[in-house]
């Protein structure tokens, strides 16, 4: 699975647990953008992880980090898929 198809399943994610409005998510798209408050920002993680079957470590992804970009979570995704965590 590569970065693109990483992004389309978080876009899908985000669109069906968490109700947000995907009409203008790009992949430069901020955590702070997406409009969800800190809980709802880990459990987005949690459900990430869960939806690839993957544990990322905190030290690759803070949630608190909100300047992270969808792209860099599917790139994270996509190094940890790689490295069969």
């Amino acid at each position: 699975m590569n970065a693109s198809e990483i992004f389309e399943k978080l876009i899908d994610l985000l669109k069906n647990k968490f109700d947000v409005s995907v009409d203008h998510i790009t992949p430069t798209t901020t955590l702070n953008e997406l409009g969800l408050d800190s809980l709802s920002l880990m459990e987005f993680v949690f459900a990430a992880e869960d939806a690839f079957a993957i544990r990322i470590p905190e030290e690759e992804l803070d949630p608190r980090q909100i300047a992270t970009s969808l792209s860099d979570i599917a790139n994270i995704i996509e190094k940890m898929i790689s490295k069969g965590k």
